[in-house]
């Protein structure tokens, strides 16, 4: 898996319903209907590119397979798309 630029990554997450924190990293959980999940991941603001191995400890965060986490960052998966994935694989309750 080539590079991901962290500012894209970090608007991708956003986009794809997870929430900043604050800190030296940035953590950034996910929320399902206003409510937060368990699932989340921590993003550097140090560096601008992020490479292997952190992208693929960052899928494995957010419960993907790299090329997964690839195409939630790249847009081909949608936030709908990526929250009924969680929901199917019992990370986030309906409701």
């Amino acid at each position: 898996m080539k590079p991901l630029k962290t500012d894209k990554i970090k608007s991708s997450l956003v986009k794809k319903g997870f929430s900043a924190g604050n800190g030296d990293h940035k953590y950034y959980t996910l929320y399902c209907n206003g409510k937060k999940t368990q699932i989340f991941t921590k993003v550097s603001h140090g560096k601008p590119e992020v490479g292997e191995p952190l992208l693929g400890m960052m899928a494995r965060q957010v419960r993907l397979s790299k090329d997964q986490f690839a195409d939630l960052i790249n847009c081909p998966l949608s936030k709908e798309e990526y929250m009924q994935m969680m929901k199917d694989q019992g990370y986030v309750k309906e409701g």
